[in-house]
């Protein structure tokens, strides 16, 4: 199952953003779309870092799992 924002999706949707913004929009049209694409890219940016934190956990305990509580944040499909 394919969850609705998963991280290729949010990065294609930034992508989009900054096409849209290149394309000099109007003012208010820019501040919406800016807005977008601020909190996407700190969505992903928590989504990598997340991930990097997964993989040395992991690296360094073996292949034991990792409780997400233990990285202090939620799954990343909840923001």
């Amino acid at each position: 199952m394919e969850k609705k924002n998963n991280l290729a999706s949010k990065m294609k949707r930034l992508e989009e953003i900054v096409e849209k913004l290149n394309e000099n929009p109007e003012i208010e049209e820019a501040v919406k779309l800016y807005e977008e694409g601020v909190k996407l890219s700190v969505s992903i940016k928590t989504y990598l870092e997340d991930a990097q934190t997964k993989i040395r956990v992991l690296t360094e305990e073996g292949e034991k799992s990792v409780d997400p509580e233990k990285l202090g944040r939620k799954d990343f499909g909840n923001d």
